[in-house]
């Protein structure tokens, strides 16, 4: 059995991960890593709403019972916050494709989140590279009426750059033997 492997190295030290030979091809992405525009951009929308919280409890007269409410609030949004931090440092997504079937599986830690009704392969009608928004490329994947999709944006934790993105989609064109489609 022969495993074709590719690596891709970008400035950021980040690398997408291709195992491929004639049964199965699996890509393995990693997260974008803690200082990406993800990370940031969550963990300011988290931080904003506990700051104005905090700020509206301490200007309400001291006679209102409001410190449980705030200190469960409070503790919501640091565990989401916590969340936030260890998948876009420490998560992998995988896109599985067999002779028999397509999935995504996530890990964490050893963790790992399947697809539970993953897409068959013979259902696979096109592969399409397209640019829906600006500066965003998206590789789109129809398996029947199910969208598999791997995306260059900035504001997803498994964001791909736009060369990984022209290298799957050869890929994957060239094991499935599907034309690349492209807006």
């Amino acid at each position: 059995m022969d495993i074709s492997k590719f690596d891709i190295k970008e400035p950021s030290q980040r690398k997408v991960m291709i195992l491929k030979n004639d049964d199965i091809v699996e890509i393995f992405i990693p997260s974008v890593g803690l200082f990406s525009r993800f990370t940031m951009l969550s963990l300011i929308f988290l931080i904003f709403p506990v700051c104005l919280i905090n700020f509206f409890t301490l200007s309400i007269p001291k006679d209102i019972r409001l410190f449980p409410p705030v200190v469960t609030f409070n503790l919501v949004i640091s565990l989401i916050a916590i969340g936030v931090v260890l998948l876009s440092e420490f998560a992998q997504k995988r896109f599985s494709i067999s002779r028999q079937k397509i999935s995504w599986s996530y890990e964490i830690f050893g963790l790992k989140l399947k697809d539970l009704f993953p897409a068959s392969v013979p259902g696979i009608v096109r592969i399409a590279k397209t640019k829906p928004t600006w500066n965003r490329w998206f590789l789109q994947i129809w398996a029947g009426r199910r969208l598999y999709e791997i995306s260059t944006s900035d504001f997803s934790p498994f964001a791909v750059t736009n060369s990984e993105i022209d290298l799957l989609a050869q890929e994957l064109s060239n094991w499935l033997e599907l034309t690349i489609l492209q807006d």
